[in-house]
């Protein structure tokens, strides 16, 4: 008796649990019937319009082709090229209505001029004779002056860039490439013919070519800033520089190239592209520890922080469109001058026009910061983007 009823409340609550278990399933359908409802309808209320943007810049960009897609952008790491990374980390893109995502890979002129990335930042002296021979992508803004210099140790008799004529300098990236560009205008601007008298030795590692300055293989060397604050602060000394401090006159060294087809086909996106990433360069200018910071704390930085933020001040970040516009022409002229720029009937004015595009005015880039124009160490700097 006593069985049966064990067996007679077992039943009862086998099945007492069981509709509790098919009522929790009745529970969680309907929350998965209402979720996916949500999500229907989600999926078709309109995207709203930031606020940053303007109805009739958000109605054109909602009909461009790459309208809420992930759109990506070349970043390798470092100082120089952060601006168009502080852009996202900042959400400035985000304000604009723009999902930018970075990617690592190769060069701006094989990712960005192919379309495989939609924008990227380099040197000047990498990417402008590419352009002149086709390659598809156009400067949309400046980064920032300075970042390397021709070094030699300290008791060396090579005190000013006259006393290198005759001298062997290295470089790092190849004969014709960058470092052999910037050395070439920095030469020619103090009077030396840099095809003729001075010989280049190109050595790839930098820790190779400290060794062979200082086996007497090479007189000098080409380097980052921050390479020799960062290892031999108190070895080395400049001889000359386009980094504008300690006498030196700066010289635009980096700028934002974008890809052609991209600018053409989404002429809305890139302005606000471009928008964000000036914003992200004043951001740069204006606050560097915290910019640092940033960098650090996405693992895009390494090293000892007081280094990197030296490096950091010695740069002009934020560069007016006027600025960087002259400094395009300049370099133009003398590239084809010195035999750099080889395509035929090249002039300046043929090199700014594949070169410069000015999608986004200074002027229509929110609370930027653009001053009317001073020299410093010879070099017209606008007042308020002057490193701090």
């Amino acid at each position: 008796m006593k069985s049966m009823k064990l067996k007679r409340l077992f039943a009862a609550l086998l099945v007492g649990s069981m509709v509790f278990s098919l009522a929790a399933c009745g529970e969680q359908g309907a929350q998965k019937e209402e979720t996916s409802e949500e999500q229907e309808a989600s999926e078709d209320a309109p995207v709203e319009r930031p606020e940053l943007v303007s109805e009739e810049d958000w109605e054109a960009m909602q009909k461009e082709p790459v309208f809420g897609t992930e759109i990506n952008y070349l970043f390798n790491g470092g100082a120089c090229v952060s601006a168009k990374y502080l852009a996202e980390q900042l959400g400035y893109y985000q304000d604009y209505g723009i999902n930018a995502t970075y990617v690592e890979g190769d060069s701006v002129v094989n990712t960005v001029g192919t379309g495989k990335c939609m924008w990227g930042t380099d040197h000047i002296a990498t990417m402008l004779v590419p352009i002149t021979n086709g390659v598809n992508m156009t400067f949309v803004c400046g980064s920032h002056m300075g970042c390397k210099s021709v070094y030699v140790f300290n008791d060396s008799e090579i005190n000013e860039s006259k006393d290198l004529v005759g001298k062997t300098i290295a470089i790092h990236d190849g004969i014709g490439n960058s470092d052999q560009n910037i050395i070439y205008r920095m030469l020619d601007g103090d009077g030396i013919d840099p095809t003729t008298e001075v010989e280049y030795s190109n050595i790839e590692d930098s820790a190779a070519t400290v060794a062979a300055m200082e086996s007497g293989e090479v007189d000098a060397a080409i380097f980052s800033d921050y390479f020799v604050i960062a290892n031999y602060k108190d070895k080395m000394r400049k001889v000359c520089s386009i980094t504008p401090i300690d006498g030196f006159e700066g010289e635009v060294c980096c700028v934002t190239a974008m890809n052609n087809d991209f600018i053409k086909d989404n002429p809305v996106h890139a302005k606000y592209v471009t928008m964000a990433i000036k914003r992200a360069g004043q951001y740069a200018r204006l606050h560097p520890e915290e910019a640092v910071k940033i960098m650090y704390d996405t693992d895009k930085m390494t090293g000892e922080e007081a280094d990197q933020l030296e490096f950091w001040n010695s740069l002009y970040f934020g560069l007016s469109d006027a600025i960087t516009e002259q400094a395009l022409e300049n370099i133009a002229a003398d590239y084809i001058r010195l035999g750099v720029i080889t395509a035929d009937d090249m002039t300046p004015e043929k090199v700014l026009e594949l070169a410069w595009t000015n999608v986004c005015p200074d002027e229509e880039v929110p609370d930027l910061t653009v001053g009317d124009p001073i020299e410093v160490e010879g070099c017209t700097v606008p007042v308020e983007q002057r490193a701090e």
